[in-house]
């Protein structure tokens, strides 16, 4: 009689490379880019929208996770945040409203002109203010901070930026040395 089992042998070798190759594949699967291109991360429709009204209010590169921690905030601190988002949409859509020099004329509705203008705080300050307080969303992604980093670092009790304890700071001046 024929014995049907078959002697496995693994080597070393084999073996480390079958685990950096599933190590790897892990790792791909976790990545939340890869993912959210792949569609495994799916966002809420009230928070697309809230992305899409965003990016017509802010003409900037917005980051969505920002954006989702405002959109939280701002869920918090107003009542009915959804409805207003919607009815915000709506109206860029039924209007053709291309940029928000456009629209904010446009908007005759004081409550829909009044969240817009929260929005566009939010993104620029990156804080939230709510009937129960202020609520920061970002400091170093705050967005009046982006516009002029080119030639004023963004205050901080860092040397040279916010999380950046170590770093040496870039002199403003020439200094002259006597």
């Amino acid at each position: 009689m024929t014995s049907f089992r078959k002697e496995l042998k693994i080597n070393r070798r084999g073996l480390l490379l079958g685990m950096s190759a599933l190590a790897t594949a892990a790792s791909f699967t976790q990545s939340p880019g890869l993912a959210a291109s792949n569609g495994y991360i799916h966002e809420p429709d009230s928070i697309v929208q809230f992305m899409l009204v965003s990016k017509l209010l802010v003409p900037h590169e917005l980051d969505p996770f920002v954006g989702h921690k405002i959109y939280n905030a701002l869920s918090d601190s107003e009542e009915g945040f959804d409805n207003t988002v919607t009815a915000l949409q709506n109206f860029i859509m039924k209007n053709a409203v291309v940029d928000v020099e456009h629209l904010m004329p446009a908007l005759t509705d004081v409550a829909l002109k009044n969240s817009a203008l929260k929005i566009i705080s939010a993104w620029y300050s990156g804080v939230v203010h709510g009937k129960s307080g202020d609520r920061v969303v970002a400091f170093e992604e705050a967005l009046m901070f982006k516009v002029t980093n080119d030639v004023m670092t963004i205050p901080s009790y860092a040397k040279s930026a916010p999380n950046a304890w170590n770093a040496t700071a870039v002199p403003l001046l020439n200094m002259p040395s006597f």
